[in-house]
């Protein structure tokens, strides 16, 4: 075979791999589209929709097409796990059958009753410190930042005393983007699915001060405006609601002053709003900047002075995460607002 030919058949085939490859992939964005967009916007805070492609009606079917895969499959394994209830399969049987509605016990008709008069406010009794059993077990909930401290918390909670727990701690969330990530959400699946927890600590906020998408082709609520606050104030009381549903307790961490001003004051009006939020609810609230010496809202230093005139790094580089020794600080003063009932102390 000439040479000119093997290079043709060699050059043929590579362009057909390559037209393989290059559908495969834009068939993959058509289906992904809703999650690539929703990243999109949590990473560079903007809408991320494509001019005249987005309201394609073709387009917008892979979108529809994978929701709908996601909802098959989650009524498949939903189906999977019901149990037949016996009663309602008779009294099925009983509906169809005229001689066996008369086997099927009545209802009886109860007589009209009073409207009852409304319950009288709840009274709220602030927590001065969150008290767990060994049995109990304690939900850690944030980003990065939590990511950095939880480790600790949970280390010295098992260790000493021998209580679980569960870090979900995610970088890159917060309440902002629930299309990317969605807190509020995860908190009721995993208050659900885990009876025994018994305490949440929350420490997010950095990835939140920015304009928030409410919904498709809306215009994003700008930060700091009042509707921005409204809906961002109902998905941390989302999270307050159901800790007292479940009888949960909540610690708030308050995140600490920034090296970049814009983002130290953005984190200044966070922390009021956690603060107002966790009074309310009677829950506890923890400022980081306590914690790491910062005695205003705008102060910021990587090195907290120790008692005895030593200078211990607490922050990296970047201005907003801990070094080791700044999660410790922090993990342990999270820890000084625990109490841990009936227990046998099992490391010091």
């Amino acid at each position: 075979m000439p040479a000119s030919e093997t290079v043709g058949s060699q050059f043929i085939k590579a362009l057909q791999v390559t037209l393989g490859l290059l559908v495969t992939a834009l068939i993959l964005v058509w289906l992904n589209q809703t999650s690539i967009r929703l990243y999109c916007q949590q990473k560079y805070h903007a809408d991320c929709s494509v001019p005249g492609v987005a309201d394609n009606a073709l387009w917008s079917f892979g979108a529809r097409l994978t929701d709908a895969m996601d909802d098959a499959r989650s009524a498949f394994f939903a189906r999977l796990e019901e149990t037949p209830a016996s009663d309602q399969a008779a009294s099925a049987v009983a509906g169809n059958d005229p001689e066996l509605q008369a086997l099927v016990p009545a209802t009886p008709v109860q007589a009209p009753v009073a409207a009852p008069e409304p319950p009288a406010p709840l009274k709220i009794t602030p927590l001065t410190i969150a008290n767990l059993n060994p049995s109990d077990e304690v939900f850690f909930v944030g980003d990065s930042l939590m990511q950095g401290v939880a480790p600790h918390l949970a280390n010295t909670l098992l260790k000493r005393y021998k209580i679980n727990s569960i870090n979900l701690s995610k970088q890159s969330t917060g309440l902002a983007y629930p299309g990317f990530f969605n807190w509020p959400l995860t908190v009721e699946q995993t208050l659900l699915a885990n009876h025994n927890i018994r305490l949440i600590v929350v420490f997010l906020g950095p990835n939140d001060p920015w304009d928030m998408p409410v919904a498709k082709g809306k215009p994003f609520l700008r930060f700091h405006s009042a509707d921005w606050e409204a809906s961002y104030r109902q998905r941390v009381e989302r999270i307050f609601d159901l800790a007292r549903a479940h009888n949960v307790q909540v610690i708030w961490v308050g995140p600490p002053n920034m090296r970049k001003d814009k983002l130290s004051t953005a984190m200044a009006y966070l922390r009021e709003l956690y603060k107002s939020e966790a009074e309310h609810y009677g829950q506890l609230y923890l400022s980081a900047n306590d914690v790491l010496g910062y005695h205003d809202e705008t102060s910021f230093s990587p090195y907290l002075e120790s008692a005895d005139g030593k200078k211990v790094k607490t922050r990296v580089d970047d201005g907003i995460h801990f070094t080791t020794t700044g999660q410790k600080l922090i993990a342990e003063r999270v820890m000084s607002l625990i109490n841990i009932q009936n227990h046998d102390l099992t490391e010091r």
